[in-house]
């Protein structure tokens, strides 16, 4: 079985984080053709109408590298 998912022209890796699926900004600009850091601008820019741990995970780079988001393996 496949570990992406086709959205619009574009194949995203399937990831996970506190078991539940999730997308990068690096995803969200990848899938809408922007340029690298649009999603994360404006994220900064409405982060007041989000909820943590809802809505978006806060998260350091070594949740990174310790695989604490890690490839949905189907």
């Amino acid at each position: 079985m496949e570990n992406t998912i086709t959205i619009g022209q574009s194949n995203v890796e399937i990831k996970e984080y506190g078991g539940q699926r999730v997308v990068t900004l690096k995803d969200v600009d990848d899938v809408h053709g922007r340029p690298s850091g649009t999603a994360r601008r404006n994220f900064c820019r409405n982060k007041k109408r989000f909820i943590e741990g809802e809505d978006y995970f806060k998260i350091c780079a070594n949740e990174f590298r310790t695989d604490k988001i890690c490839a949905n393996e189907l």
